[in-house]
């Protein structure tokens, strides 16, 4: 891993910084949807928050990777959720590396605050959606679902998605209610 990278929240100032990095996960996302989303996030931190900070840390937030002339090289967003199996857990989301040269020292970063942030919110376990790029579809290693590993993760669960305002095959809700759901 290269020393020369530093996990830390994102600043309000840096928001438009990031939306190149989203980008990668999220093609064709509006920047304005962008902003709205990070502004939400960042609503909840406390100034002074985050994994290397000596305040509290935000129950909610966005924590990026920044070379040392503060460049982002990569980020996640948080949330504290109730689980059923696991109690009280880190909810990572937007997990997006972008480097020509270090992935793994990248992921691996992000991974250490991960785990940092999780334990000083008193969370019992860390559920991390990763992006369908970082699938393997081939025989080719891919650095990102191998740092997870390395770093203690399994894969517990498949996640499927449907997005509605794509797929127009639902039942229009009836008053009062769901229709088909008593």
């Amino acid at each position: 891993m290269d020393d020369g990278f530093i996990a830390k929240p994102l600043g309000r100032r840096q928001i438009d910084q990031a939306y190149p990095l989203v980008c990668a996960i999220a093609p064709g996302l509006g920047v304005d949807q962008w902003r709205a989303f990070a502004a939400a996030l960042l609503g909840t931190a406390p100034k002074g928050s985050g994994p290397g900070s000596s305040g509290p840390p935000a129950e909610a937030g966005i924590i990026t990777v920044q070379n040392a002339l503060g460049y982002m090289h990569g980020l996640f967003s948080y949330r504290v959720e109730p689980n059923l199996r696991h109690g009280r857990v880190l909810s990572v989301d937007n997990f997006v590396v972008l480097d020509l040269f270090d992935l793994a020292g990248i992921a691996e970063t992000l991974l250490r605050a991960m785990d940092l942030l999780a334990r000083r919110l008193g969370c019992a376990a860390i559920h991390t959606t990763l992006p369908e790029r970082y699938l393997v579809r081939d025989s080719r290693r891919n650095p990102i679902p191998d740092c997870f590993r390395t770093e203690g993760h399994r894969q517990e669960t498949i996640r499927f998605s449907k997005d509605l305002a794509v797929v127009n095959d639902n039942a229009p809700a009836v008053a009062g209610g769901l229709h088909g759901v008593e």
